[in-house]
């Protein structure tokens, strides 16, 4: 039985009539992210859906895409959404971490950098030669009601945001984080890319960057934490991928089945999951994200031995605040330790997944 069922031309006609009322109210979002592949999925959900108004979006450069494609990539992107507002401000973080030297495989920036090789028309919307920071700061003091942070890579921007700005937490009503595994296994090991490497219990986006991971935790924010708990049940396979393609007709739609096409080889690996989509979902429906709360600290001990694929060597020898950089444990780098002095979090552990998929379809196409 197909987990993707296609919806009949009755049960659409009558959700879009619910979710696309006229009278809906939408709620500001800043999307902050790396621009990596499902991020390219989020970002169209994000902009195609009437419940939200994407405000600002920022790059989180120490992540997966180097800035200026990120930049350029996220510009064109939006020119495939007649629902992506002409003025959303589109800026870039610091490309390195907080601390430590870790990088993503050079293979997967490269392919973020390029789209997995899609072809998109450049767009002439112009880009923000702010920091990060300061956009995120200018879209928070700018909206008439509290916002969203949906973060999806690495929290490099959201960390020195709350450094520079902690009285913005105040007008920050949710900020869902793609990030971290409390429960299950990490997956920084990699077959093709990874193998070998000795963390066996973080997850990427806070891997690369535990120490801005830690910071964010210890805030005062509504946080949300779509790990690896639950984006672990929303695997893409063939046959979804077969099906979201076969139903594909608006632009974003069909540049999002092109991304597919290129990538049957991750989909066959079995390692493609709707991660930072289904944070997105979850940003638009709190209701999808199912689970407890808790405190957490993130690894984030210093080390003389570093495991050195996944170090970028040429980075600056001192760190943002002008203290000597230093190279994290890479063994333990991002491993979540439940605190109960921390803040609570809560985690999210179950979701709906035939409902993720069919949802992500409707709104993909929404014309």
């Amino acid at each position: 039985m197909k987990i993707f069922t296609t919806l009949t031309a009755s049960i659409a006609a009558s959700a879009a009539a619910c979710v696309f009322s006229l009278g809906l109210q939408a709620k500001p979002v800043i999307f902050d992210n790396d621009m990596a592949i499902d991020d390219w999925a989020a970002l169209l959900f994000l902009v195609q859906h009437p419940k939200l108004d994407v405000t600002a979006i920022t790059i989180s450069a120490s992540g997966e895409s180097h800035c200026q494609p990120g930049l350029t990539n996220t510009t064109a992107l939006l020119e495939l959404s007649p629902y992506s507002g002409k003025n959303i401000p589109v800026a870039c973080g610091d490309a390195e971490p907080l601390d430590g030297y870790a990088v993503f495989p050079e293979a997967w920036r490269t392919d973020s950098d390029t789209l997995s090789g899609v072809p998109v028309k450049a767009s002439e919307r112009p880009t923000s030669n702010k920091h990060a920071v300061e956009v995120i700061h200018q879209a928070i003091v700018e909206s008439n009601e509290p916002v969203t942070i949906l973060a999806t890579g690495p929290l490099t921007n959201i960390a020195q945001w709350l450094e520079k700005y902690p009285q913005d937490q105040k007008s920050v009503e949710r900020l869902v984080i793609m990030g971290g595994n409390v429960n299950v296994k990490g997956n920084i090991i990699v077959p093709l890319f990874t193998k070998g490497h000795p963390n066996k219990t973080a997850e990427w986006n806070i891997f690369i960057d535990p120490v801005s991971a830690d910071k964010v935790l210890a805030s005062d924010l509504n946080i949300e934490l779509v790990g690896l708990d639950v984006t672990n049940s929303v695997r893409v396979t063939s046959e979804l991928a077969a099906e979201f393609s076969q139903n594909a007709k608006t632009p974003a739609a069909l540049f999002w089945k092109k991304v597919l096409a290129k990538n049957d080889w991750f989909i066959d690996s079995g390692e493609y999951y709707f991660w930072d989509t289904l944070a997105a979902l979850i940003v638009a429906e709190p209701e999808l994200c199912q689970g407890s709360m808790a405190g957490f600290n993130v690894e984030k001990s210093t080390t003389t031995t570093p495991w050195l694929p996944t170090s970028d060597m040429s980075m600056s020898v001192t760190r943002w605040d002008g203290k000597p950089r230093q190279h994290l444990d890479s063994e333990r780098a991002g491993t979540f330790i439940a605190d109960d002095t921390r803040p609570e979090i809560k985690v999210c552990e179950k979701t709906k997944p035939s409902y993720i998929f069919n949802d992500f379809s409707v709104i993909m196409n929404r014309s």
